[in-house]
């Protein structure tokens, strides 16, 4: 027997040769405070974005843009000052008046220098408008600001499957998206750690500091922005409204809007700046004169929080160093063995500000959206341990997920059954602007998709994957060289060996 699994694994060493080395040095470096945590719009980001393109260069990869590594993304960054800004909610019973921060966040959301609020509110339930479901009942919000639940209801329907429409219903980005669609002057979302999916300081570190949204793509004149759920039911209670009794009304398929005899009124106060960040990206051509027409990409982003407002670093070393470093070892083991189809390394930036640089590589992309067969995307990856399966976030399409499942065979591993995502997790990482534009696309193996079948202890693997929460998105989540990679090695066979099949499938 063991002469059986040395045999083996001396042949997935032949196929899948990703130096776990290389991966460490990569992780040790992107993690390092030298970076400042890889900010957008900051030095630790320009740094990053010069040591990827220089590791692709030595690689002996093909600038994938003309003659350059980059392709650049154009935004604009705009930085609230809470000093010079005040957000009351007033009403026949007095007023209200959040603290930033502890009770509210909120911003303009087009790049304005002074945003004057002044508009009522309505609570739309969940703010969910869709074929059988309408929380709107035909209510025309223009000028009103919307109070909205993140998630969806609890009494409806089964959960839906991961990566099905409902699960992006819930999804902050989709609230947004919905009052902008409807002209409504505003949205403040409803916090709760069970509905968003992290806690309410993953909320707060996220909007502290700049935020940042593709130039021109803002919302002129509109408020956005979250409440805690504590703040939430002081706005109720000034409105003489039961919290808890709209938010049990909002589950119901009945459900109708509630106007809130409440005004927002205020003025928000922000700095705002045009930049340029940037993807990287190299190409390695294909070795079939007719397959390499095509393109597998492999993407990770290379961005996270930077310096924090108090001069706190946020190495992101697991979101996602341990992407950035994984992909950068699957093309110096794919330069050695190339794939029949045409392979691209991509590192979009600003995810963390909502996936800007896919969205933006999508809109323009540097290889035709339907020449490209597949996108794999490497994000949060696992630091527990080894598993016995794999999970896989994205694309439903039958072909690809028969390949996945016999790339997982192939490095000893089942593909975890397809289960109800109501965090919305597949929405939450850069295969998803592909997905949207018609491209399959998955994330194998994303960390925050908890409950994998870990090899040997595993409630306490499971408490260990669980605790990862503790750090992300902080300033805690450091690299530490005592980590297990096996895991992390594992997910990097897998991504090679599908690469591999998807490369040469005819």
């Amino acid at each position: 027997m063991l002469c059986a699994v040395l045999l083996c694994s001396a042949l997935l060493g032949q196929r899948a040769p990703v130096d776990e080395g290389a991966v460490r040095a990569h992780l040790a470096f992107l993690a390092d405070d030298l970076l400042e945590g890889r900010g957008t719009g900051q030095r630790g980001g320009e740094l990053a974005v010069r040591y990827l393109e220089t590791q692709l260069q030595a690689m002996g990869l093909r600038p994938a843009n003309g003659a350059s590594y980059r392709q650049t993304v154009r935004l604009s960054g705009v930085r609230l000052d809470p000093a010079a800004s005040g957000l009351s909610f007033e009403g026949a019973k007095g007023a209200f008046v959040p603290a930033f921060g502890a009770d509210l966040v909120a911003g303009a959301a087009g790049a304005e220098t002074s945003l004057a609020v002044d508009a009522p509110l309505v609570f739309v339930g969940h703010g969910i408008s869709a074929p059988g479901r309408d929380d709107y009942k035909g209510l025309d919000v223009r000028g009103r600001i919307l109070v909205m639940l993140v998630g969806d209801r609890k009494n409806g329907p089964p959960a839906p499957l991961c990566c099905e429409a409902e699960n992006y219903q819930g999804r902050w980005t989709y609230k947004f998206e919905e009052a902008r669609r409807r002209g409504a002057a505003g949205a403040l979302l409803i916090h709760t750690d069970a509905s968003a999916g992290y806690g309410w300081t993953v909320v707060r570190n996220g909007w502290t500091g700049e935020r940042f949204q593709r130039e021109g793509a803002g919302q002129a004149g509109a408020v956005q922005g979250w409440l805690t759920e504590a703040a939430a039911a002081k706005l109720f209670a000034l409105a003489g409204q039961d919290f808890r009794k709209l938010v049990s009304g909002a589950d119901g398929a009945d459900f109708r809007p509630v106007p809130l005899s409440v005004r927002a009124k205020g003025s928000l106060k922000s700095a705002v700046r045009s930049l340029e960040q940037w993807n990287v990206a190299g190409i390695l051509p294909g070795t079939d004169p007719d397959l390499r027409k095509e393109l597998v990409i492999y993407s990770a982003h290379w961005d996270h929080f930077g310096k924090g407002a108090d001069g706190a670093i946020h190495p992101g070393a697991v979101d996602n160093g341990t992407g950035c470093a994984g992909v950068l070892a699957l093309a110096q083991a794919l330069v050695r063995n190339p794939l029949p189809r045409s392979a691209m390394f991509l590192f979009p930036c600003g995810e963390e500000q909502g996936l800007l640089g896919s969205s933006a590589y999508v809109a323009e992309p540097l290889w035709p959206l339907d020449r490209t067969v597949l996108a794999i995307n490497l994000e949060s990856l696992n630091v527990v341990g080894p598993t016995r399966d794999i999970g896989l976030l994205g694309s439903p399409d039958a072909r690809i997920r028969e390949l996945c499942a016999r790339a997982a065979a192939a490095v000893g591993l089942a593909v975890t059954p397809t289960r109800p995502d109501p965090a919305g997790l597949c929405f939450r990482s850069d295969h998803f602007p592909f997905m949207k534009a018609g491209v399959p696309a998955l994330s194998p193996g994303f960390s925050l998709d908890g409950g994998w079948d870990y090899v040997g202890d595993k409630p306490a693997a499971q408490r260990k994957a669980a605790d990862f929460m503790n750090h992300y998105h902080r300033p805690t989540d450091r690299y530490d060289p005592a980590w297990n990679l096996e895991g992390l090695m594992q997910q990097l066979r897998f991504a090679l060996e599908l690469g591999r099949l998807v490369g040469a499938a005819r």
